[in-house]
């Protein structure tokens, strides 16, 4: 991958998921302040839950360079870095995990209150881990690149 390459999909890897949880705050906000399931909710928490999951894919893309590149610099100088990046993707795992989640108990079982209960849970969930995640990202983005 071109330097250039890595560089414009990294930054579009962190502002889709930043955005991802700007929308996915929608439908936590409005499952605890509105009664039933309104159309709009279900539909930011989905729209939430794929702009978690994009990032997560380009992170794949992205993974091959940050391991032959970066990630033997940083087991070299034994970098702490390095185990911020790996807790990191854990963490961003979980959030989509948990995005997808509730997104899907919305739609299937919405309608009642246990599942909204539910589905909100997860979405906090998802986003407190997407938080983490990008607090992260900003730190290990800065302190190990490949320096090109």
């Amino acid at each position: 991958m071109t330097p250039e390459a890595f560089g414009w999909l990294t930054r579009l890897h962190g502002h889709l998921a930043v955005l991802g949880l700007a929308v996915l705050m929608h439908p936590i906000v409005t499952l605890r302040r509105r009664p039933g399931l309104p159309l709009w909710t279900r539909r930011t928490a989905e729209l939430g839950a794929l702009l978690l999951a994009i990032p997560f894919a380009m992170g794949w893309l992205l993974y091959p360079t940050y391991r032959g590149m970066v990630k033997p610099a940083l087991w070299q100088r034994g970098d702490p870095a390095l185990w911020r990046f790996e807790s990191k993707e854990h963490l961003a795992a979980l959030c989509v995990a948990l995005a997808v989640g509730g997104a899907l108990t919305l739609r299937f079982a919405g309608t009642e209150a246990d599942a909204r209960r539910t589905a909100w849970w997860l979405l906090l969930g998802a986003w407190i881990c997407g938080a983490l995640t990008a607090a992260l990202g900003i730190f290990v983005a800065g302190v190990a690149q490949p320096g090109w």
